[in-house]
C-alpha cells in the first residue's frame, strides 16, 4: 500500500457536516478515479465529535476509500487535537482551518455533495498552466455548477454587488463564450494558489451565509484574477431547502448572521455613496422583504425569524458608528 507524500502538489478540502456516507462516498469514489493523483483529501467536519466517534467516522471514511487512496485522507474536526476546542462555530473559521493545515501547494476545494468526471484535476491544472501564462500571475479557477444531473447550470459567477438591492449580481456565460474574467464565486469548487488563500483568509466576522462570496472579492481585490470556465463541470447534488432555507433565513440565528453580514459587507466594501444608498433605501427594504417572506412561508417558526430579522437590524445598524467591530 502506498503511502502519502508528505509535501502534496495538491490539498483537496472537503467541508461537511458528517451526516451523510452515501454523498461523501461517491466523492470519494470521484476523486480515486482521477487521472491526476498527487493530493491528500482533508475532510474537515463542521461538527463536534467524541473520541469513539470521530475514530468511528475516521474509519468509515478510509472503508469508502479505494485501496491505497485511504492513506491520502486526513479527518479534522473539533475534537482534534489540532483544532481550537472552545472556538465559537463558524464557517469561516472552520475554513481558515483547513487553509492553515493544507500541505498542498495548491488548495482545491469541493462540497461533501458534488460529483465530476475521473479527468476533473487534470483540467484544473491545465487551464491554471494555461491562465497562468497567459497573465502572468497566479490566478484563481472557478468551475461551472451544475443542478445535480441535470442540464441546468445552478451557478456560474456574480457580477458587481448591488447596494440598491444588498446582494450580487448573479450571471451566466454568453453561448459563444467559453471563459470569463469574474469578481465573485459562490465558493464551491475553487482552485488556487494555498500561498495566496493563507494570505487572504477568510472573514471570522462574516462567519457563515455569504462568507465564500467575500473571500473570492477580497482575494481578487488583493490583485489575484479569478476566472470561471465552460468547460469545467460539477454537479452539485445538493438537498431540498425551504424557500427561507434558500434565502438564508431557515433559522432565528441565521436571520440574525444575514443581516450581521449585509452590514459588514456595506462597512468593509462599500465607498461612501455605495453606503449611503445601502443606509437609505435597501437596508430597511431588505429586512422589510425577508420579513414578509419569513410571515407568509413558514409558519412554525414565523415569530422566531422575524424577531431574528430585527434584532440583527437594530443591533447591527450601530455598527458603522463603532470604531472596532462587535
Amino acid at each position: 500500500m502506498s503511502k502519502i507524500n508528505t509535501s502534496p502538489y495538491l490539498s483537496i478540502v472537503i467541508p461537511s457536516r458528517a451526516n451523510n456516507l452515501q454523498l461523501l462516498g461517491k466523492i470519494l469514489t470521484c476523486l480515486a478515479l482521477q487521472t491526476f493523483q498527487d493530493f491528500e483529501i482533508l475532510i474537515v467536519c463542521d461538527r463536534e465529535f467524541t473520541e469513539p466517534e470521530r475514530k468511528n467516522f475516521q474509519t468509515a471514511c478510509k472503508s469508502l476509500a479505494f485501496e491505497g487512496n485511504e492513506e491520502k485522507i486526513r479527518l479534522l474536526s473539533h475534537r482534534n487535537t489540532d483544532f481550537v476546542p472552545h472556538h465559537p462555530w463558524a464557517a469561516s473559521y472552520v475554513r481558515n482551518f483547513w487553509i492553515k493545515t493544507a500541505k498542498g501547494s495548491y488548495i482545491q476545494l469541493f462540497d461533501d455533495d458534488n460529483e465530476f468526471d475521473a479527468h476533473y484535476l487534470e483540467k484544473v491544472l491545465e487551464l491554471h498552466k494555461t491562465a497562468t501564462k497567459k497573465y502572468q500571475k497566479e490566478v484563481f479557477i472557478t468551475p461551472t455548477l451544475m443542478w445535480r444531473n441535470s442540464d441546468i447550470i445552478q451557478n456560474q459567477w456574480f457580477s458587481d454587488y448591488s447596494y440598491l438591492l444588498a446582494r450580487p449580481k448573479i450571471h451566466f456565460l454568453k453561448p459563444e463564450e467559453n471563459f470569463a474574467e469574474i469578481k465573485m464565486f459562490s465558493g464551491n469548487g475553487i482552485f488556487g494558489k494555498a500561498e495566496i488563500m493563507k494570505k487572504v483568509l477568510y472573514d471570522e466576522e462574516i462567519a457563515w451565509i455569504a462568507e465564500d462570496l467575500d473571500f473570492i472579492y477580497s482575494v481578487r481585490e488583493q490583485g489575484t484574477p479569478i476566472l470561471v470556465f465552460k468547460a469545467l463541470k460539477i454537479r452539485h447534488q445538493e438537498r431540498d431547502k425551504t424557500y427561507l432555507e434558500e434565502a438564508r433565513i431557515g433559522s432565528s440565528s441565521s436571520a440574525q448572521q444575514k443581516i450581521k453580514n449585509l452590514f459588514l459587507w456595506v462597512k468593509k466594501h462599500g465607498n461612501s455613496i455605495q453606503t449611503l444608498t445601502f443606509f437609505l433605501r435597501s437596508s430597511r427594504g431588505i429586512c422589510g422583504r425577508l420579513w414578509v417572506k419569513a410571515l407568509l412561508y413558514w409558519k412554525e417558526a414565523r415569530w422566531s425569524i422575524i424577531g431574528g430579522i430585527i434584532k440583527g437590524y437594530i443591533r447591527w445598524w450601530g455598527l458603522f458608528f463603532r470604531k472596532e467591530k462587535d
